[in-house]
């Protein structure tokens, strides 16, 4: 309670200078054809993350909260089930696990060997989705292609 009284935890959304997005659809068509919608909103009952992947010969769905990811295959009508740990509550347990695998590779001084949870070149995709999700959004909901967003990253770093 001492944070939202005392700390800016406790201002008005409506009467401050926060400007972060409370909802948002972003739609993304990748080279190969594949079509992703990623959903935010920050007006729901629970802070949650849900994942729908759907193929066209099943889909997962999973609950990052419960931990628990199931694969329906659409021919046999088969469900399997997976059941993940989570821990922490950053990024459903992933945050742990990300700088968990940083420190083993720094302390063991390795580049290579064991596979990394997550490359840098992955890393660095996925924020690069996100500002061009950011831009589009800036300027109306146009379309942006990554490709053109890294050549003006690339001209920027060389000035």
């Amino acid at each position: 309670m001492a944070a939202v009284k005392e700390g800016p935890f406790g201002r008005c959304v409506y009467r401050c200078d926060n400007n972060v997005v409370d909802h948002q659809i972003v739609n993304m068509e990748f080279e190969g054809g594949a079509n992703a919608t990623f959903t935010l909103s920050s007006f729901t009952e629970k802070e949650v993350r849900k994942v729908r992947i759907m193929g066209t010969k099943g889909e997962i769905y999973g609950d990052m909260e419960e931990g628990v990811y199931t694969l329906h295959r659409f021919a046999t009508s088969e469900r399997v089930e997976f059941h993940c740990g989570v821990s922490g509550d950053g990024h459903g347990g992933g945050d742990d696990r990300m700088m968990a695998e940083f420190l083993h590779h720094v302390r063991e001084h390795k580049e290579q060997g064991r596979a990394a949870l997550t490359s840098a070149t992955a890393s660095l995709q996925s924020h690069l989705i996100a500002f061009a999700s950011e831009e589009s959004r800036l300027h109306g909901g146009m379309p942006v292609k990554l490709g053109d967003m890294v050549n003006r990253v690339a001209v920027k770093s060389k000035s």
